[in-house]
C-alpha cells in the first residue's frame, strides 16, 4: 500500500509540475486571479518556484527518499491547495484551476476542492506508515 500512495502522488506532483514548467506567466496569471492579496513579487516568486519544486517533491516520493518529511511535505501543500481553492469556492471567483498548468482553464469549484482532499489521504497516509514502521525500528 507505501508503494501504490508513493506512485500516485509521486507521479501527481511530477505532472502537475512538468505541465507548468516554462509557463510562469500563465501560472502568474491564475495565482492573481484568486485574488489572494499577494503582492506581485510574491506571485512571481510562486510561479517560477512551484513547478520545479512540485517535480522534485515528487522525484522524492518515488523514490522514497526522506519519506516522512516528502509525505509531510506533500500533505501541507496540499492542505494549502485546499485552502486556496475552497477560498475561491466559497467567493464564487471565476478562476481556472491551473492545477495542471496552462491547458487547465476550467474553473475552480468544489469538485476541484474535494478532488485535492482525495489526494490528501494517501500524504497522510505515508506519514503515518512512516511514523509506525519507524516506531516498529526503534522498538527492535
Amino acid at each position: 500500500m507505501p508503494l501504490l500512495a508513493r506512485i500516485v502522488l509521486g507521479a501527481l506532483f511530477i505532472s502537475a509540475g512538468a505541465l507548468k514548467l516554462g509557463h510562469a506567466g500563465d501560472l502568474a496569471s491564475v495565482i492573481a486571479a484568486f485574488r489572494l492579496g499577494l503582492p506581485g513579487p510574491a506571485v512571481a516568486m510562486i510561479a517560477v518556484g512551484l513547478p520545479p519544486f512540485e517535480m522534485l517533491l515528487g522525484i522524492y516520493l518515488l523514490g522514497g527518499f526522506l519519506l516522512r518529511i516528502s509525505a509531510g511535505v506533500a500533505a501541507a501543500l496540499l492542505l494549502a491547495f485546499i485552502a486556496v481553492l475552497a477560498s475561491v469556492a466559497a467567493r464564487g471567483l471565476s478562476a481556472p484551476c491551473g492545477c495542471f498548468g496552462a491547458g487547465d482553464s476550467a474553473a475552480v469549484t468544489w469538485f476541484t476542492v474535494l478532488r485535492d482532499a482525495v489526494f490528501l489521504l494517501p500524504a497522510l497516509y505515508l506519514v503515518w506508515w512512516t511514523g509506525r514502521r519507524d516506531a516498529h525500528e526503534d522498538q527492535a
